[in-house]
């Protein structure tokens, strides 16, 4: 790859870090909240980013067919800037759910944006391995707040995690200024018409992916609770909680290679398949050395997903990549604002056991719809 390659690959990359990274903060910070947050008030925030999230994926998806990508990214990262150092100041748990709200209504341009603009650069076999270097950021993140974010709150306060987020994401914003005409977006007519929603792979990825996520959230909100719940102390808690990503560092670099070998359509079902049997067993693996272990085979099989799931989009759209991927994406982060009250119903009638064999069997039933109904190779 030529170097202006490697650089936007780069900061598309950290822009969906930061995407990612604002949303699971509170899933840790909130522990350390001087604010005392119940788990409806947590619910309420995680819910709150998801339905700023999920307004806003369709429009994102259509602008960003039709100017270029990169000045959407660097208002988006702005926006999450400001809205982050407001988290970070807030003095009531109302002003952390408005925060979280517009937190979410910045955060989400950036994917749909971030897509189109890989979409419009790179083409054939580099595509997903485009896609998979870029999907780094995502357990990147999870390895990083888990491993990053006690250590701030303990050692800075509980405030500093969103200054810090604030800080990271106008520098990211100013990395795009050098981006010249080179990366402008092509000028495809992005529209929402009824050609793109009777599209049954886009039905079958977006519904298909909204089942996965669903319970993906779950575990990625409520993890590092149930690790403190079963008696692991706050640093290995937060081992474990990074484990979930870390091995997907190096899933994400190899799974272009993997989706060339298996197709986009087997990569799916194959590895959720493996990742919801994992995920039941959550529910018995409770020592620590197993539960590193299982955790760590879920960081490396879910980070295969990810990449699969942003080439899946790419092919089917193709010149409306960016439409297709803001579609997807609104069931797929529309499951967001469901995990939270999903899980904390479940919790509060049961246990975290039961939360993790159902939440494992909804990803099992995703990837057979994945094997039945999606058509792309």
């Amino acid at each position: 790859m030529r170097i202006r390659d490697i650089y936007l690959i780069g900061i598309a990359s950290a822009s969906f870090f930061m995407s990612y990274f604002s949303r699971l903060a509170w899933s840790i910070v909130s522990t350390y909240s001087t604010l005392r947050p119940t788990i409806i008030e947590d619910s309420v925030v995680f819910s709150l980013f998801f339905v700023g999230y999920v307004a806003v994926q369709v429009p994102a998806g259509l602008i960003s067919d039709r100017v270029n990508p990169k000045y959407i990214v660097m208002v988006s990262l702005i926006g999450l800037a400001v809205s982050s150092a407001v988290s970070g100041i807030a003095d009531a748990m109302w002003i952390e759910y408005v925060a979280s709200l517009f937190m979410g209504l910045s955060a989400g341009w950036i994917y749909p944006a971030t897509v189109k603009l890989l979409t419009i650069n790179f083409g054939g076999p580099e595509l997903p391995i485009a896609m998979g270097y870029y999907s780094i950021a995502w357990p990147l993140s999870i390895v990083l707040a888990g491993a990053v974010l006690p250590e701030v709150c303990v050692a800075l306060g509980w405030r500093w995690s969103y200054y810090l987020i604030a800080l990271a994401s106008v520098i990211i914003a100013l990395l795009y200024m050098p981006i010249g005409a080179e990366y402008h977006g092509n000028n495809a007519h992005g529209s929402l018409n009824l050609r793109l929603l009777r599209n049954r792979d886009v039905i079958v990825v977006s519904l298909s992916g909204f089942l996965f996520f669903m319970s993906y959230w779950a575990i990625t909100l409520y993890a590092y609770k149930y690790f403190l719940s079963i008696g692991l102390s706050d640093y290995v808690a937060g081992l474990a909680y990074s484990l979930l990503a870390l091995l997907g560092v190096p899933s994400t670099l190899i799974a272009g290679y993997i989706i060339r070998r298996l197709g986009v359509k087997g990569t799916l079902w194959i590895f959720e398949a493996i990742y919801g049997v994992l995920t039941m067993m959550l529910a018995v693996v409770t020592r620590e050395i197993p539960l590193m272990i299982l955790a760590s085979l879920m960081g490396f099989i879910r980070f295969v997903i990810t990449p699969a799931n942003s080439t899946a989009v790419s092919r089917i759209g193709r010149e409306m990549a960016g439409s297709v991927t803001g579609l997807a994406n609104l069931f797929w982060q529309l499951s967001g604002t469901v995990a939270p009250a999903a899980a904390s119903l479940i919790l509060t009638r049961m246990n975290y056991q039961a939360l993790w064999i159902i939440m494992g069997i909804i990803i099992m039933l995703s990837a057979v719809m994945y094997q039945l109904m999606l058509k792309v190779r």
